[in-house]
């Protein structure tokens, strides 16, 4: 069960698992807070799952900074759930989060369905070819987007880049933001198709850092590797959304970070040593917070952080829909295990 007195611990998680994206979420925090004060939420590991069971999953597209101006009622995403149902012919006995990481880590919890423990990236992703079902020039569906007042979108037998054009259309049209459900998908098929355990790792995690004394070491409680911690000497960001930040280390070293949405790859002296799809976070040193992307700025001092990432993607017929080159860094992967 995920209990109010858990927001915290799961905000923080998710936060990590955002790697610098994933949406600013004290709004999701304060609604789910809400919410669960009423109720806790079931959280459903896959194993207990009937293999016949069907799970929507589900979460918060488009630009989720404009959800401070108009935040959802949650109704949003009930919408989307029931039109995907409809559009598909399918039961929905569960839900699961898009992403178990930044604001849709919070927010599958309050539709008031049981929420099974994964999702389909099981981090942050920009861009909807990197969730975990979707295949290069495969087509795929139904998704369906409910924005705000109610305006329904369905897609149906898009591949993801085709998807993903229509997509950004259709919530420019939508105001910058609208609920997102996924096509149904089954029980059994869930190892295969998902990333198993996902939102359970985010707890874990936010309740491990959160239970840390001020200055202790973060990496080695968390399961990473620190890269560096210094004062960051400058941002750069484009009018496109990607860009760096470049932090003098304590030791005298040279960081660079590069960032699009989420922080994909860290260099020191100009050699990799840290690229997606693992977790890079960039955490405040005194207080361990982690800074998003398009919060950063020039003068604090910050430590750069290494987390595994899903061992879902470490697999060669996965990895290049999320290693760097898939955002245009033409590096090869550097994993905390060593592995490509």
């Amino acid at each position: 069960m995920i209990e109010e007195q858990d927001v915290a611990a799961l905000e923080r998680g998710c936060v990590l698992l955002g790697s610098g994206g994933g949406g600013r979420t004290a709004t999701a925090a304060r609604v789910l807070r809400v919410k669960l004060r009423a109720a806790p939420v079931p959280l459903v590991p896959v194993s207990e799952l009937p293999p016949g069971a069907m799970v929507v999953p589900v979460g918060l597209a488009g630009a989720t900074g404009m959800l401070e101006e108009k935040p959802p009622s949650g109704a949003e995403m009930v919408a989307a759930i029931a039109a995907v149902a409809r559009w598909s012919g399918s039961r929905v006995d569960a839900i699961m989060s898009i992403e178990a990481a930044g604001i849709n880590g919070l927010m599958v919890f309050s539709c008031e369905r049981p929420v099974v423990d994964a999702d389909l990236m099981g981090r942050a992703f920009p861009r909807l070819g990197q969730s975990s079902t979707s295949r290069k020039g495969v087509q795929a569906g139904p998704y369906a987007l409910v924005d705000a007042a109610g305006r329904t979108t369905i897609m149906d037998r898009f591949d993801p880049e085709a998807g993903e054009r229509l997509m950004r259309g259709a919530l420019r049209a939508c105001g910058g933001w609208a609920a997102f459900a996924h096509w149904p998908i089954r029980a059994a098929d869930l190892p295969e198709q998902a990333v198993v355990g996902s939102l359970s790792r985010a707890l874990a995690l936010g309740r491990t850092m959160l239970g840390l004394p001020e200055r202790a070491p973060r990496a080695p409680a968390l399961g990473g590797r620190l890269h560096g911690a210094g004062r960051v000497v400058e941002v750069v960001r484009s009018a496109g959304g990607d860009g760096r930040v470049t932090i003098l280390d304590d030791g005298g070293a040279v960081l660079r970070v590069e960032m699009e949405n989420e922080y994909q790859v860290v260099f020191a002296d100009g050699v990799p040593v840290a690229t997606t799809p693992d977790v890079i976070c960039l955490l405040e040193a005194r207080t361990g917070r982690p800074l998003a992307c398009d919060e950063v700025r020039q003068g604090p001092r910050v430590e750069v952080l290494q987390l595994p990432g899903p061992s879902f993607w470490r697999r060669p017929d996965r990895l290049p829909q999320v290693w760097p080159a898939a955002f245009g860094i033409d590096v090869s992967p550097r994993l905390l295990d060593g592995r490509p």
